[in-house]
């Protein structure tokens, strides 16, 4: 995912008193992650810590981040997981 709003990031960060390694830590990852993303330069952000980022900050996804396919994301969709199918008889 991309950063849609990479100064929103920071202000929020900050406003929550938050460093970038402080958020690093709470998010697992490193603060020069934090860094790359907070500048726009992380090109390929995880799903899942776009929203631990997000989360973390109080905001919400969509307004951070942009939902662009990952090409090295291989999900399988929500309506198919932990579903069997039967063969037929």
């Amino acid at each position: 995912m991309k950063v849609t709003d990479p100064q929103r990031l920071a202000r929020q960060r900050r406003r929550l008193g938050y460093t970038q390694a402080d958020l690093a830590n709470l998010v697992g990852c490193t603060q020069q992650y934090i860094s790359m993303i907070e500048r726009g330069a992380d090109r390929d952000c995880s799903e899942g810590m776009a929203l631990r980022i997000a989360n973390r900050l109080d905001l919400d996804l969509e307004d951070v981040f942009d939902a662009r396919p990952s090409l090295h994301a291989t999900t399988v969709p929500r309506s198919k997981r932990g579903t069997k199918r039967r063969m037929a008889a």
